[in-house]
């Protein structure tokens, strides 16, 4: 090398392996983000193939249902229910309990209230008269006064047919005390309150002239207070029942009860027993 190449010029600078490693990573990272493009490609696709799928299911869900919709509207379903006892049937399947009271009852809302007595489908309307709810194949309603359970010492005298035959029908097993045949009672599973779901017997002393005087107060075995001449319920009122005793054995108390404004209520078997399911509700 001659001295001009070593004091004026400079050797050209090569491009050695760093400049090749620096091309090499470039490459790897355009390869990588094709690839990982590619990924979402596919994925995407087969996320449009799931939703068309989707979206072909909900169609043929929305045909069906308008087709469900067209035949409801051909053919109606009839909706059977009762209210005390007495079975009707509706097309309407939204109601509230006071369109239900009025309807099917003409009693008053501001002093009834609607209970739903299925033992699939129990329910207390109170305070909820105006909510609509729908109506259900089969339901059964009691209609419930609001005013309060008295105390009386009034008796009730014989009679029975008419009454056994409105228990069956609400799904009772009643029978006739031995030798007292105006005597009915049957097994009573306790519907609500603070006793709700105890075993009893119920005992009840039918007027001959049911339905147009209704059972006094109720009969049960065993005890649940002590006895008590005086006061109101639900501790006041309360008697031994000697009859339902000796004829049937075990303890059993009276509990006097009458139901109040009769002459005014619907008289039926279920509105007395309606008046039963307050008398526990109010324990």
């Amino acid at each position: 090398m001659t001295e001009a190449n070593q004091e004026g010029h400079q050797e050209p600078i090569e491009a050695g392996p760093k400049g090749h490693e620096a091309c090499g990573h470039d490459e790897v990272k355009a390869l990588h983000d094709i690839e990982e493009a590619k990924a979402d490609i596919d994925k995407a696709k087969d996320e449009i193939q799931h939703g068309m799928k989707d979206l072909d299911a909900a169609e043929h869900k929305l045909e069906a249902a308008e087709e469900e919709l067209e035949e409801a509207h051909r053919h109606p379903k009839i909706i059977h229910f009762s209210v005390d006892g007495e079975e009707y049937e509706t097309e309407q399947r939204k109601w509230t309990p006071n369109e239900i009271i009025k309807e099917f009852s003409g009693l008053d809302v501001a002093t009834h209230y609607l209970i739903e007595t299925d033992p699939h489908h129990q329910a207390n309307f109170q305070g909820k008269g105006d909510v609509p709810f729908r109506l259900h194949d089969h339901a059964s309603f009691q209609v419930i006064s609001v005013g309060p359970a008295p105390v009386s010492d009034g008796t009730a005298r014989t009679g029975v047919p008419c009454f056994i035959a409105g228990l069956k029908s609400l799904g009772f097993n009643p029978a006739i005390a031995p030798g007292k045949p105006e005597h009915v009672y049957l097994d009573y599973e306790i519907p609500t309150g603070k006793f709700a779901g105890q075993q009893i017997k119920l005992g009840l002393v039918v007027p001959g002239d049911f339905p147009m005087t209704s059972p006094g107060g109720v009969h049960m075995s065993p005890r649940f207070y002590p006895n008590q001449g005086g006061g109101e319920h639900p501790r006041g009122g309360i008697h031994d029942s000697a009859d339902f005793q000796n004829a049937l054995g075990g303890e059993w108390q009276y509990w006097s009860r009458p139901y109040k404004n009769w002459g005014a209520a619907k008289k039926a078997v279920a509105t007395y027993m309606s008046h039963v399911w307050k008398l526990w509700d109010t324990q």
